[in-house]
């Protein structure tokens, strides 16, 4: 298979990557790639809407459900391990469709990232204390004197890479925009599909998905993972939906009040992945309205891969 003719499916949670990436392997013998950083981890898999059993009976699935909770997992180990995959799935003549709303994921693969500088505590501590005096939009106008390009790229309201691009200026006195082209790997080419749906007919499906992952057992999983006697600051317990229903769990607060922090902390992430994904070049978007379009979905996206295989 060429390079190139690979298919990467982004979208917002919730936004039915997993369905209609199942029905473009099963019609063209594909493999799904993973690039979800929350459905890696075991005892994750209702909360995260992981692939089923029944999915991975159906068609074979990488990057998921491979990590215990405890352990973390970088975006640039996975660049480099998911670079691999999709090469060892080609070999074997089967088409990689890599699915997941993880953008930085979706970037380390694409694009790897770039390895700079080692962090400094004594700086980074320097600017965490500047946001709280004087707030991130300083930090942002700073930035933007000594590097514009890489400000553009980031989101409004993301401390951490504005601390970076800093910290990598600061110790090196270039800017970071620039240390990362003169070092990025070789990209890594495919073909860009984006699911997309209106704010409100996204906003019930987020609900109607909490409303199953509860009836499925969701707390169940969620006491199971706290029996575990995890770390604190254990990736699994940080994981959205589960650091909302331990308090409950605890007696701080309802099912109900947990459910609604649920559904409006997954509205905002979705809305922060369609920013994202919305600033990231060559997706070819699909508007979607109703269950039905799925098929449609990969129906189309089918149609561009066989127009990309013709062309030499």
């Amino acid at each position: 298979m060429a390079a190139g003719r690979r298919v990467v499916l982004v979208g917002s949670t919730a936004s039915g990557k997993s369905l209609v990436a199942l029905d473009l392997a099963e019609r063209l013998g594909g493999e799904i790639v993973g690039a979800d950083s929350r459905q890696i981890y075991r005892g994750l898999e209702i909360g995260t809407e992981a692939p089923t059993v029944q999915d991975c009976a159906r068609v074979p699935h990488h990057f998921v459900s491979f990590l215990e909770p405890a352990h973390g997992y970088s975006a640039g180990r996975y660049g480099k391990e998911a670079r691999a995959s999709v090469l060892e799935i080609e070999s074997r003549g089967r088409l990689p469709i890599v699915a997941g709303g993880s953008g930085l994921y979706v970037r380390a693969l694409l694009q790897g990232l770039f390895h700079g500088p080692a962090r400094d505590d004594a700086i980074r501590a320097r600017l965490t204390e500047r946001i709280r005096e004087e707030g991130l939009e300083s930090l942002r106008q700073e930035l933007g004197r000594v590097d514009p390009e890489a400000l553009e790229a980031i989101l409004p309201g993301d401390p951490v890479r504005v601390i970076r691009a800093l910290e990598v200026h600061e110790l090196t006195g270039r800017p970071i925009s620039a240390l990362r082209r003169e070092r990025a790997p070789e990209p890594f080419p495919a073909l860009l599909f984006g699911l997309r749906w209106s704010r409100p007919a996204l906003a019930e499906r987020i609900a109607s998905r909490l409303d199953r992952q509860l009836a499925r057992g969701f707390l169940d999983e969620v006491r199971t993972l706290l029996e575990a006697g995890l770390p604190e600051d254990a990736p699994g317990p940080r994981t959205l939906g589960y650091r909302e229903l331990i308090p409950h769990l605890h007696g701080e607060y309802s099912l109900e009040e947990a459910r609604r922090r649920i559904a409006l902390k997954t509205r905002q992430l979705a809305k922060r992945q369609e920013t994202w994904f919305r600033l990231t070049p060559g997706v070819h978007w699909i508007d979607l309205q109703e269950e039905g379009d799925f098929a449609r979905a990969a129906r189309e996206i089918e149609d561009r891969l066989d127009r990309a295989r013709e062309r030499p």
